[in-house]
């Protein structure tokens, strides 16, 4: 098995830590729940990229996908590459669709 390394850019780990600030202010010990979901997830990404739902874009031939969050309504982008895999954004599921598709 090939070595894939894992990039995550800045963007997405500030969106992350945005919003679990934002869930501590709700409720005590929710902004780590976030970011240990996080982690979760990001373990699956490592794990079998290829299994994770592709991200379908009209102008892209990139290989974007994404892992969703079971318990936050937040979702992983990342683009797949040859020998990386890299996050581009922690998005909510329900706002600014693919306002993440420009990073790289």
């Amino acid at each position: 098995m090939v070595a894939v390394k894992l990039r995550v850019l800045n963007g997405a780990e500030d969106e992350l830590y945005d919003a679990a600030r934002w869930y501590e202010k709700l409720q005590s010990g929710a902004g780590e729940e976030l970011v240990a979901e996080y982690r979760n997830a990001v373990l699956r990404i490592q794990a079998a990229p290829e299994t994770l739902a592709r991200v379908e874009t009209t102008r892209s031939r990139r290989n974007l996908r994404r892992c969703l969050l079971h318990r936050f309504p937040y979702y992983i982008p990342f683009e797949l590459r040859e020998n990386e895999i890299v996050i581009l954004a922690v998005a909510h599921a329900k706002r600014r669709p693919n306002y993440w598709i420009r990073r790289r």
